[in-house]
């Protein structure tokens, strides 16, 4: 198998969402929106380049996780055999590790513990941080020590953000809740919308810059691959 077709199937498209060593970045969307399935795709870009990457996901089960992993690393390999993708699936297993957290034991101290231990136990050094499911609400302490975590090993983090159809508030950069007070903590922030088209993923701000000139992108709403 050919890990150049992943590729050419819109993982290019989805190098938007790369950030650099120590940035923290934030998706926003709406409960159902496919927030979950767009960090696991970036994350799959890591991964088929033979990066490591550490999936914290809060209030839902590792083996849960696992099951999506493995849907889109179908959906992506369509074509190809079901034996090639099984092998392809047992191969990436040792680059990544999924850490699993109810929303009221996650702490970011545990999360760096966790990471000393597995470099320590399993020499394992995520490329990636992805933290997916945390209701962090208005708590800029918590994502400050997320930022930092970041910054002090010089990892890129991903964390989801829930939006609310009942709190309009946006600040004058036309950045929503629940990050509309904490948005300088994030170098890129990007936003998920449901449309008759499809899903649109849209640019508040990357590397720093609100408001980009960069076009948005359009994604399958069954696989949250970029449309053609």
């Amino acid at each position: 198998m050919n890990d150049d077709n992943a590729c050419g199937k819109g993982y290019e498209k989805m190098s938007v969402l790369r950030l650099d060593p120590g940035e923290t970045g934030v998706l926003l969307a709406r409960a159902g929106a496919g927030k979950t399935a767009v960090l696991t795709h970036l994350a799959l870009g890591y991964i088929l380049d033979r990066q490591a990457v550490l999936h914290v996901c809060v209030d839902v089960t590792a083996e849960k996780v696992k099951l999506w992993y493995n849907e889109l690393l179908r959906d992506i390999f369509s074509s190809e055999p079901q034996s090639k993708v099984a092998e392809l699936q047992h191969s990436i297993e040792p680059l990544r590790f999924i850490m699993s957290f109810l929303n009221q034991t996650f702490s970011p101290e545990k999360v760096e513990m966790g990471i000393d231990n597995l470099k320590s136990q399993a020499g394992f050094s995520p490329a990636l941080i992805i933290i997916d499911g945390l209701d962090f609400g208005r708590d800029r302490g918590l994502l400050e020590k997320i930022a930092q975590l970041g910054r002090s090993r010089k990892i890129p983090v991903w964390v989801s953000a829930r939006s609310h159809r009942h709190i309009p508030d946006v600040n004058e950069k036309g950045i929503p809740y629940p990050i509309d007070e904490m948005d300088d903590l994030f170098s890129s922030i990007f936003v998920l919308h449901h449309e008759d088209s499809g899903v649109r993923l849209k640019a508040l701000k990357e590397k720093g810059d609100y408001n980009p000139p960069r076009g948005d992108i359009i994604l399958d709403p069954i696989n949250f691959l970029p449309s053609k």
